[in-house]
């Protein structure tokens, strides 16, 4: 469901502003709230922190809690490691032994970051120069969509029926009834997703590094930029 072309992880998405294209239908808008689901997700903490937000913010959904910052580091890691991905995935798909996959020759690289095996000096996080510019170009076209009200009051709005279609259901505290149905609410489903953060994951160097500019602050997310890394996409 990720849009990816040449290199660029949702480039309509990422368009609609210098297009002034503030309302965007639900299909066109699915890309990015999946990606936002399923990748933004894990850069603030998973699904069990998520649960916890909900809990003591009712009503409020995780675009309300993802920041610029989030959603450009989740673009850029993506951008970053779609080759190394998809050469693991062929690995896993083509070779049956162990011999064969210790046989298997690894040609693709990390475009924003160190190589895998790269020993990094102390304090360093791996990204390039040019992944740092890349990072800088990212946030500021997501700083335009969030700033946008009229844009982010209609994702908010889509964020709904994305809810209702992908995720099972979601308990809501109320007066009358503690454990009531409502699938237009955030569901955490623990009972599935508690091994989900950690399946297929690619760590990058230096992930448990706060040093990347303007990347993220623990003083405004615990653990923010100690869990940095990406499920395979899908």
């Amino acid at each position: 469901m990720v849009e990816y072309e040449d290199g660029e992880v949702l480039p309509s998405a990422r368009s609609w502003v210098s297009k002034n294209i503030l309302h965007p239908s639900y299909s066109d808008a699915e890309p990015l709230l999946h990606f936002l689901d399923k990748y933004t997700m894990i850069v603030v903490g998973g699904s069990k922190a998520m649960g916890g937000y909900y809990k003591i913010n009712k009503g409020k959904t995780l675009l309300d809690r993802v920041t610029e910052s989030d959603i450009a580091y989740g673009l850029l890691v993506y951008e970053n490691s779609y080759d190394v991905w998809m050469e693991e995935i062929v690995k896993l798909e083509t070779c049956a032994s162990k011999e064969e996959k210790k046989a298997f020759k690894h040609v693709a690289k990390n475009k924003y970051h160190v190589q895998r095996g790269t020993r990094l000096p102390l304090y360093s996080d791996g990204w390039t120069p040019d992944g740092r510019e890349r990072f800088d170009t990212i946030i500021d076209e997501v700083r335009d969509m969030m700033r946008s009200k009229e844009l982010w009051s209609t994702l908010q709005g889509h964020w709904k029926t994305y809810v209702a279609k992908h995720h099972k259901y979601s308990y809501v505290r109320s007066v009358k009834d503690a454990s009531v149905h409502d699938v237009n609410v955030e569901t955490t489903d623990d009972d599935d997703d508690d091994d989900d953060d950690d399946d297929c994951v690619v760590h990058l160097s230096g992930d448990n590094d706060d040093s990347l500019d303007g990347a993220w602050s623990d003083s405004e997310e615990q653990g923010r930029g100690k869990r940095m890394r990406m499920m395979f996409p899908v």
